[in-house]
Order: structure tokens, then C-alpha cells, then sequence
């Protein structure tokens, strides 16, 4: 199943409207089903039933001609076998239908029905593997979900049924149609046999056997579905249907494609459709051979998301307009074939297996189809989204399995589903990740599974023990973070020595990750690269290496491998002008730059590290800072640009960003900066705030000159101990002149008890020139003839108080010529 709209809107409105019991409903709001009565305490359609009997088979027969009174009139055939010796009833859902008799072997039988429950008595006690078969003729108009998502639909052209309710507990929805098993363990093989109006085709699952016209100018449709599913992807779809044949060549075998969808829709069908076949090659190769006799999709009038109804996908008309807008809707329900409707989740709570992965293969189909850039833009984007809202939403941070029955179809289940599927291919490898799932899907099949089950499969086809994956990722709320602490480069004779200390952070997670196979990456100045992997077990980590280069740049997960509390992004720059890092949530205006510049922004959803200095006056932001590194030649300038918002209105841009910073009036709002985590916070001298409404809680900043280096948010309250020099003088320090020549004067007016280090900084953010200043010196003149023009800066740190000074000067040789 997939929701396009939801995801930023609808679902949350819906669970809103859910805790003032004011749903929003559909039109024919006769069609509703009674208030919450079906209540988990009094359902019966629970897993525990198919311990007793199995149902083999539904044989559906039902007159669905008038779409104005909405009622459908018939029999369904339900063939089963017992598992136990002793049963004498059989107990099938059906909701609010009206049931005109139940007949067994020709007799009709004692039943009992409060319009959730069909309790039938059974002629005599059956034997353990005894078949029998019991047809329950009923009536009605079938119901639609309270959430108006789910049930069976009618309008004046089109009847159709959506197997799954949002509102329903439990979810299932085969029972607003159909006497059942409705849960998701009991799989059963299907007959239809649909009667409609003159000129009206009903698409069901499985091959078409037989098309009746009728004396009465009715039409009969017979097909039939040999493979086995669960009662939620039975389905049924009425219109005046034409059908756009296709044939697949699968690992099997040829796979006859049927579109259903009206007449003046087929081209637009054809065109939306076009990459299908690409979906279906992609899902063979990476999960196994297409189970099933047929793709098939019927396109009809409901605008708020598909379902994946085995071999007979219900669409919206809408999303195939002709162009491929909605195409990864349309393989997500394809990918179902696997995820959902090959294996099943055993209850809703493990729901993940079943949308999480389906998710995550949509992000295998544009991998295939349009490269692994683009895979790895949709990963980002991803986990941006559930990073920032998903906690929001779902109240709080939360495991993907085990999910509450009101989040069943939200965004931990999905997003965040598709983010651990990411990660698990990361922890893996890609060769073990797609051979266990291939083994886990073919060992599987036709069943209903549990994580555990997911998990104990991969292992025993791959060797690798995955128990600290699946408790950290899947039964386990949060996300880990991982940043360097440091870095230490050392020359050998025909190499360079590095060593690397990592740490982990924690968002929204109970316990700290270990057996996670971290990538570190380090470049050079010409851009060569060298990966390791560091096994992370706790905390902190230390890393090894021998480089044949000497790094430059060093970063962690560099290419996206596992799904931690960071956003990054990563250009090329070739030239002056603005560059968006939307998952970074910052944007770069380049004014100069020299041949081409590499950087890496990363939005960090975790708070930054404390001050070290606890006499400072400010607060840091709670819960994100940033992270600027790259590579850029001398003479690259540029300015950046952050918003912040503590708004807590809408899941929309940057809302919640920083509503736990901002909780007033954002007057007091700086931006503070420090060049690596060994330095302590300053506040940043070169910032303009755009605050707008100073109690709108939202602006923005821009950071006039960029350097590499750590940034965050932070309020100012009361004096600073820190120095932030935004001007060349003052009554402990005076830098000059500025622009300076040939040389430039650095006075420590006041540097009477304090050692001092004075590090001068490039254009390219990177270390210059260093001086230590002993106490008692007042002065260092520092000899600039042969630097190039520029920018530079100087950061004065005082031993003892820890005291930081920042001061941008500007380097042109031609004042000295000129004078």
C-alpha cells in the first residue's frame, strides 16, 4: 500500500481527528460502520482462530449491478479443514451484511450474527484433517472505513474494494464483503464469480476463466486465484473496463500483464506504465523469481493512495496521467508481490516487512533505472523526512516493530522502515544482503512471518550474525550518530599513519549501537580516496590506518552506507553562485572560487557537545548543529545561509527545528562556531539575523564568511565570556592594519598572566601560519610579503581562561605599492 499524500499530511490529520472522535467522512455516510464497537477486546478475527481450522478456499459469487443503492447480493463458498479432532463451529467475519441462510451439505443451519461475528453450528463434530465446506448467502451495502481509507466504494461508473481499513481493528478488510478469516496468517486460494451490468468488466485476482453474458443482460466474470493470500488482498473492481495487454519475460517464464482501466485512460495508462517492466526485471534480480500468474493493476476514481491487492493492484486514475510523476507508487505496489503479498506480516505490528521493504524497493527500482546517485538522493531524503518529523507525529521516537495499531501506517513503519532496510544492506554487503533476501523469500513463501523470523532467515542463509542489527534497528526506537572526536595524522617513510577516534551519540535510542561496521573516508588534496571500515561497539571507537597519501579530509558514513542521525550532502562547486544543501538545511552563495571546491555540509539531529567552558552564558541548541568540511584552493570565499524555526504548527519545511531552543522571543538567538570538537563554543563574529517578527520564533542567518568547522544555534544570556571581535580593536586586543600589506600587527594589550596560541587560518578554512605568544608579550608582527591576497583569519586562544577570539583581515600587497 502506498499513501502519496499522507506521508506530509493527511494521516496526521487523520490521527488528530481521531483524538476528538471527528473523523473525516465520506459522503454516503450510511455506508459507515458503527462507532469503535469493534474493539480489540471484543474482535474476533485474531490469528489464534487458524490454530483450528484452515480455510482452503473462497468461492465468491455476487451480483454487483446497481451502483445507486450500492448493494451486493450473493453467496460465498467457504471451503476449510480441521486441525484439531472436535470442532463443531465455525466462526467467520462479516461486517454489518445481512445473512439470509448458511447451508451445509444442503441443510441449513443454526447460526448466530451481531453484525461483526458469523457464528455458523456445524452438522456434526469434525475430525482433525476433515474438509467440509459450508455457503453463506448474505446481502447489504458493504461498509467504508470510519477514516474513510479502506472498504468498498461505489460511484455512479465504478465499484472497487480497498482491502485494508485505517480505522479497522484489526486492519484487514476482506469481512466488508465476504464471510472470512480476516487476519493476516489464514491464506487461502480464491474463486470468483462477479456479475455485473451490460458493458461493466470486474477485475479480480488471479486468470480470467470465463466471461457469461447473460440472459438477462447481466455479465458473469470467472477467475480464479490458485496461489494463496490473506483475506485483505481479495479484491474486486467494476467499470466499463478495457483491458491493455502486455507479457513480462520473467526468470519462470513469460508473465501476462493486464491494465484495467477505461477507454479514454489507456494511453495514459501505456505512458505512466512505461517503466513496469523495469520494476518487475529489477525485483527478480534482487528478490527471485515473480510467484504469481499475472501483473495486473485497475485504475479507479480514489485520489488518497493504492493498495496492492495480489495480481490485481487497485490505482488511482490520477496518478497515471500520462506522465511518470507517481511511478515509484506504482512500484511500491508492484514490489508488494514480494513484501506483502509473498510473505505476509504476521500481525500489524510487524508491519514493516510488509511496507517498510515495499518502500525501500522503490528505491531499488530508481537505482536500477536511473543509477545510484539517484538511489542515493531518495535515501537522503528519506531520512531527512523521519529524522525531523516522524518522533513528532508518532508521539516520540519508536522501534519498527511492535508498532501501535493507531501508527500501523505511518511513518516509522514506512520511512523509517525503509531507512533500516538501507542500513541492513549497508551492515551486509550487497551480495550477502540480496542473497538473503532471495533465501528468506523463497523459504518463506505463501507465509505469514515475524522480524524474528526475517532475521533468523538472513542469518542462516549468510553466516553473519544479525542479533545486534535487528536489536538496535528493529526492536529498539532511535537512530545512532556517529562523528570524529579527532584526528592524527603521522609521516612515515613511504606512507602516512592515521588514527581516528569516533564517538556515538544517541538520538532517541535506549542504548548505544555496537557491531556497526562504520565507514571512514579520507581525501587528499587532489581528491584521492582511501575507505576503511572501524567496528563500533560502544561510545567511542578508535580507528587505524596506513594512507598512501596524506589526508586532508576525513569523514565518517562518506557514502550514505547506514542511516545515522545525520543529513548530509555533498558538491562540487565550480562556480561563484548559490547552491542549495537542502538535507543540510543550509545554502551556499560562492562569491569566488578557484577552480572547483568540494564540500560536505552535515545536519546534525543531536545536540551539540556541551561548552567546556561552564561559565559561558549561553544555551546551546537541544537537539542539531552543522558540520562544514571540503576542500577548497586559496582564494574560495563564501557566504551561507541557515533558517530556524521554533514554530510548532504545521509538519511542513522547517517547523520544529528549534521549538525546544526557541521557546520565546528569539532577540537573544547567536550563532556560535568552533573549529573542531578539541576547541571550545565562540560566538560566531560574522552572522546577520533576519529575525522578521521577533515573536514568530522564525527567521534566518546569514553567515557572511564561511569556514570550515562546527556551527549551532544557540541564546544569549547575559555577558559572554568570550571575545567575539567583530571590529580590529578593542582594550585587550588591536589587530592591524586591516587590509594589511606586506605585514600585519597583532597587540596583546592585556597579556600580562596568560600564555597564548595564535593560529591564522586561510581562505581555505584550512591552518596557515601558528604562533605561540608567551605571557608578558605584547606584541607579534607577522610578515605577510609573500602570502597571496586574501582573506585569512586569526584566532587568538588564551591559555588559561580558555578566552577566544575570532578576527577576519584582509591581505592586498597593492596598498603597499600604492603608498
Amino acid at each position: 500500500m502506498q499513501l502519496r499524500f499522507y506521508r506530509h499530511f493527511l494521516f496526521f490529520y487523520f490521527l488528530l481527528a481521531l483524538s476528538f472522535n471527528s473523523l473525516a467522512q465520506p459522503k454516503n455516510t450510511s455506508a459507515l460502520p458503527f462507532s469503535n464497537q469493534y474493539s480489540a477486546a471484543k474482535q474476533s478475527a485474531n490469528n489464534s482462530r487458524s490454530d483450528t481450522i484452515d480455510i482452503l478456499n473462497y468461492q465468491i459469487n455476487l451480483s454487483i449491478t446497481n451502483f445507486t443503492t450500492r448493494i451486493i447480493s450473493g453467496n460465498c463458498l467457504v471451503k476449510f479443514q480441521s486441525k484439531l479432532n472436535g470442532v463443531s463451529e465455525l466462526n467467520l467475519d462479516l461486517l454489518k451484511l445481512t445473512v439470509d441462510s448458511v447451508v451445509q451439505h444442503q441443510q441449513q443451519q443454526n447460526i448466530s450474527y451481531n453484525d461483526t461475528l458469523l457464528k455458523i453450528n456445524l452438522i456434526g463434530p469434525l475430525a482433525a484433517n476433515d474438509v467440509d465446506s459450508v455457503t453463506v448467502y448474505y446481502h447489504g451495502i458493504p461498509q467504508i472505513d470510519a477514516s474513510a481509507w479502506g472498504g468498498f466504494y461505489f460511484t455512479p461508473t465504478y465499484a472497487y474494494n480497498l482491502g485494508v481499513g485505517f480505522d479497522a481493528n484489526p486492519h484487514n478488510y476482506g469481512r466488508v464483503w465476504f464471510p472470512c478469516f480476516d487476519n493476516f496468517v489464514e491464506r487461502s486460494t480464491y474463486d470468483f464469480n462477479i456479475t455485473t451490468a451490460s458493458g461493466k468488466k470486474a477485475a479480480c485476482n488471479g486468470q480470467l476463466l470465463n466471461h457469461t453474458l447473460n440472459s438477462n443482460t447481466t455479465e458473469t466474470w470467472s477467475w480464479r486465484l490458485s496461489e494463496t493470500i490473506p483475506t485483505y488482498l481479495a479484491c474486486v473492481a467494476i467499470s466499463a473496463y478495457k483491458t491493455v495487454h502486455q507479457t513480462f519475460s520473467g526468470i519462470n517464464g513469460p508473465v501476462p500483464v493486464e491494465l484495467e482501466g477505461v477507454a479514454t485512460d489507456t494511453n495514459n495508462i501505456k505512458a505512466s506504465f512505461v517503466n513496469l517492466e523495469s520494476a518487475f526485471d529489477t525485483y527478480e534480480q534482487r528478490f527471485g523469481p515473480y510467484q504469481w500468474n499475472k501483473v495486473g493493476y485497475s485504475f479507479v476514481p480514489f485520489n488518497s493512495g493504492a493498495m496492492e491487492h495480489a495480481t490485481n493492484i487497485t490505482y488511482p486514475r490520477s496518478f497515471a496521467n500520462g506522465s511518470l510523476t507517481y511511478e515509484d507508487i506504482m512500484a511500491h505496489e508492484f514490489s508488494h508481490h514480494w513484501w506483502g503479498d509473498l510473505v505476509t506480516c504476521k500481525t500489524a505490528e510487524d508491519m514493516w516487512i510488509n511496507e517498510g521493504m515495499a518502500s525501500y524497493s522503490e528505491d531499488l527500482f530508481v537505482e536500477n533505472l536511473y543509477g545510484k546517485q539517484q538511489y542515493i538522493s531518495y535515501v537522503k531524503n528519506n531520512l531527512t523526512e523521519i529524522l525531523h518529523f516522524a518522533h513528532l507525529k508518532e508521539g516520540g521516537y519508536r522501534a519498527i516493530s511492535g508498532v501501535p495499531h493507531e501508527f500501523t501506517y505511518g511513518d516509522h513503519v514506512y520511512l523509517k522502515g525503509k531507512a533500516v532496510a538501507h542500513a541492513l544492506r549497508g551492515y551486509m554487503g550487497d551480495s550477502l544482503f540480496f542473497v538473503g533476501l532471495k533465501a528468506f523469500l523463497a523459504n518463506r513463501k505463501f507465509t505469514a512471518v515475524t522480524s524474528y523470523d526475517m532475521r533468523d532467515e538472513l542469518e542462516l542463509a549468510t553466516g553473519l550474525n544479525l542479533h545486534a542489527f535487528f536489536d538496535n534497528w528493529v526492536f529498539a526506537p532511535g537512530f545512532p550518530h556517529f562523528s570524529i572526536d579527532s584526528v592524527v595524522v603521522s609521516k612515515t617513510a613511504l606512507s602516512y599513519a592515521v588514527g581516528i577516534s569516533v564517538k556515538q551519540k544517541l538520538c532517541g535510542a535506549p542504548a548505544y549501537y555496537s557491531n556497526v561496521p562504520l565507514q571512514i573516508t579520507f581525501l587528499d588534496s587532489a581528491w584521492n580516496k582511501h575507505s576503511g571500515i572501524v567496528l563500533l561497539n560502544d561510545k567511542d571507537s578508535t580507528y587505524q590506518d596506513t594512507l598512501p597519501f596524506n589526508p586532508i579530509f576525513t569523514a565518517v558514513n562518506f557514502n550514505q552506507k547506514l542511516s545515522d542521525a545525520i543529513s548530509s550532502e555533498s558538491k562540487v562547486l565550480k562556480v561563484n553562485g548559490l547552491n542549495n544543501f537542502s538535507n543540510a538545511f543550509m545554502s551556499i552563495t560562492v562569491q569566488n572560487i578557484v577552480d572547483s571546491a568540494f564540500l560536505r555540509i552535515e545536519h546534525n539531529w543531536v545536540a551539540p557537545d556541551s561548552l567546556k567552558d561552564a561559565n559561558k552564558h549561553y544555551k546551546l541548541s537541544p537537539n542539531r548543529y552543522w558540520k562544514v568540511d571540503g576542500i577548497v584552493k586559496p582564494g574560495f570565499v563564501a557566504s551561507a545561509k541557515i533558517n530556524y524555526d521554533g514554530r510548532s504548527s504545521a509538519f511542513t519545511g522547517n517547523n520544529y527545528l528549534d521549538n525546544l531552543l526557541i521557546t520565546g522571543k528569539e532577540d537573544s538567538l547567536i550563532l556560535v562556531y568552533r573549529i573542531n570538537s578539541g576547541a571550545d563554543w565562540l560566538e560566531y563574529p560574522y552572522f546577520t539575523k533576519l529575525m522578521g517578527n521577533v515573536n514568530d520564533k522564525a527567521g534566518s542567518i546569514t553567515l557572511d564568511s564561511l569556514k570550515f568547522g562546527e556551527y549551532a544555534l544557540a541564546l544569549k544570556n547575559g555577558p559572554l565570556k568570550v571575545v567575539a571581535q567583530t571590529k580590529y580593536q578593542n582594550s585587550d586586543y588591536r589587530i592591524y592594519p586591516n587590509p594589511a600589506g606586506d605585514k600585519l600587527n597583532i597587540e596583546l594589550l592585556q597579556n600580562s598572566n596568560n600564555n597564548s596560541d595564535i593560529d591564522i587560518n586561510d581562505s581555505s578554512l584550512k591552518l596557515y601560519e601558528s604562533y605561540h605568544v608567551d605571557k608578558d608579550q605584547k606584541q607579534l608582527t607577522v610578515s605577510t610579503a609573500d602570502w597571496p591576497n586574501g582573506i585569512y583569519f586569526v584566532i587568538i586562544t588564551h591559555h588559561v581562561t580558555q578566552q577566544t577570539i575570532m578576527q577576519k583581515v584582509v591581505i592586498n600587497h597593492r596598498l603597499d605599492a600604492r603608498d
